[in-house]
Order: structure tokens, then C-alpha cells, then sequence
């Protein structure tokens, strides 16, 4: 069972998720709440950085436009509904250590 501390997301937390999220990225916007104009605008603005720094991006504006809000919690349901419990896992680890 996924177990991850309830706490504010951190840099540290949305750079491990955007090495590992790979093509899933507009998927886990999608399921934060993003528009898919905002998705279609942030691939737009870095997709020539490649695709880590546009998911990157996607996660940062997120977490600034929730603030305090952006929870651990929330990243890692996020995750696993999109079936990719193997990066919310990577989260709980982290959070752990």
C-alpha cells in the first residue's frame, strides 16, 4: 500500500517525478487539473529542452498555482491513476529517507 508523508511538495520532489514520468507527463497534467491548452503551451515553450524539462515545467506550475496545496499526497494518487504507481513508490522512498 502507497504511503507518502503529507507534506508540501518540494523541487527536489517535482525534479525525481519529471526524470520518471517520460511520454506520461500530459497524462499526470491532465489528472492535476491542467488544461490541455496549458500542456499544448508548456510542450510549445520547451519541448527543444526535451521532454523532462517540459514535464518539469508542467509540475512547477502547478505546485505555484497551489502553493501549500500541492501536497505530497496529492502528486502521488495523481500517479498512481494514471497507472504509473511505480513513480509515486519512487516518491514514498525518497520521502522516507
Amino acid at each position: 500500500m502507497l504511503s507518502v508523508a503529507d507534506r508540501a511538495v518540494d523541487t527536489a520532489d517535482l525534479q525525481q517525478v519529471s526524470i520518471d514520468i517520460g511520454n506520461d507527463w500530459r497524462s499526470l497534467g491532465r489528472q492535476l487539473s491542467c488544461s490541455d491548452a496549458d500542456l499544448d503551451t508548456l510542450h510549445c515553450d520547451f519541448h527543444v529542452t526535451g521532454q523532462r524539462e517540459v514535464a518539469y515545467q508542467m509540475l512547477r506550475g502547478w505546485h505555484e498555482k497551489l502553493g501549500n496545496d500541492a501536497r505530497l499526497t496529492v502528486l502521488a494518487k495523481a500517479l498512481v491513476d494514471i497507472k504509473r504507481a511505480d513513480v509515486a513508490l519512487k516518491l514514498q522512498d525518497a520521502a522516507c529517507a
